[in-house]
């Protein structure tokens, strides 16, 4: 017979699952403000990740993700002579088969990090990984507690053992 403390203690498990379930199902939109925060992060990303390579005045920066469904997901990043920064997030191959590749995310930056213009964006699972990826380490498993952000732990240094 199962005890009453196992019972609710499975119950739970099956509550988090359920409600990590429904996120995924439901996510919560975004917001543009949302939207550009999550660019410039993931921007950065790329520039400091990405292989590089400059045509005529213009650099470019690139990272690529082999899918498990088959098919890349590729995140590409352009600085223009004129300020102008573009992000994109495509796909090709896995479902995007026979497309030249399916956009997920374009943006156009001034230079002061903000939209110029409309971003298209189409919400996925791949904003989900690479959220994940820009998260903290500590953070990765944040739907499992309630409330704000998840706070890292302040450093601890060790006492000095020498008498000053």
């Amino acid at each position: 017979m199962i005890s009453r403390v196992e019972l609710r203690r499975i119950t739970q498990e099956w509550r988090t699952r359920l409600q990590r379930v429904q996120q995924i199902l439901q996510p919560s939109e975004w917001a543009t403000d949302d939207w550009n925060r999550f660019a410039r992060a993931l921007s950065t990303m790329v520039r400091s990740h990405g292989s590089t390579w400059t045509e005529a005045e213009t650099t470019y920066w690139d990272v690529r993700w082999t899918l498990q469904d088959g098919g890349e997901l590729i995140c590409q990043a352009e600085d223009g002579s004129d300020g102008k920064k573009t992000l994109v997030v495509a796909q090709t191959g896995g479902f995007a088969e026979g497309l030249d590749n399916y956009t997920w995310f374009f943006a156009e930056f001034g230079q002061t990090g903000d939209f110029l213009g409309n971003p298209y964006w189409v919400d996925g699972t791949w904003k989900e990984a690479l959220a994940m990826m820009l998260l903290p380490q500590q953070a990765g498993a944040g739907y499992y507690l309630n409330g704000g952000g998840v706070q890292a732990p302040a450093m601890i240094e060790a006492q000095s053992s020498v008498a000053q």
